[in-house]
């Protein structure tokens, strides 16, 4: 396809260019090469969820999850 620049250094595209799209624009030399950029799609937050009281029934909050590490005691 050839399109031709007006005064104000304008072209016409074709259709698949809408307006207030993005266009990415490499130069090679002589060469323009146009490409559309896609928006990326939108991925809706994961929402938080209530946790059952029946799953903490085994945990014991006052005791220490993990082994120490060293010999030292918490301060």
């Amino acid at each position: 396809m050839i399109v031709t620049v007006d005064q104000k250094r304008r072209v016409v595209l074709p259709k698949p260019v809408q307006p207030g799209d993005a266009l990415d624009v490499s130069v090679l030399g002589q060469r323009m090469i146009l490409q559309i950029l896609t928006k990326p799609v939108a991925v809706p937050p994961v929402s938080a969820q209530a946790l059952k009281p029946s799953s903490f029934g085994s945990v014991d909050l006052d005791e220490p999850a993990f082994a120490a590490l060293s010999d030292e005691s918490p301060a």
